[in-house]
């Protein structure tokens, strides 16, 4: 019989769970906002996520999570951008928020 040391035990359930957000979550976010008053991301960057250039709302769909997550940390610690509607989103966003937003962003335009 194999045994486990309890901490390689947790964290192998722990890194099972880690990777991605919860997409239904992020859905949710980027169609209806957050309770958090959190506008949802589809006001200013459009249905499906494309951008809207008047405003200067950037394309998100596709976008890796990475790159998602790194933004909106920088745009809630007012280092990127100039959007004070944008700032106050990414801020109240909780860390597991952007996490399912991102993940859910990076599914987007990759089904065919």
């Amino acid at each position: 019989m194999i045994r486990l040391h309890p901490l390689f035990a947790a964290a192998l359930v722990l890194g099972a769970a880690a990777p991605g957000g919860d997409l239904s979550q992020g859905a949710a976010i980027l169609r209806h906002g957050t309770a958090s008053e959190a506008l949802p991301c589809m006001a200013c960057h459009g249905e499906r996520l494309q951008g809207n250039a008047s405003i200067g709302a950037p394309a998100l769909a596709g976008r890796p999570e990475s790159q998602t997550l790194a933004a909106l940390a920088a745009i809630a610690a007012g280092k990127k951008g100039h959007n004070f509607i944008m700032r106050n989103i990414a801020h109240s966003l909780t860390q597991a928020e952007r996490k399912a937003v991102a993940a859910y962003l990076a599914t987007l335009g990759k089904e065919k």
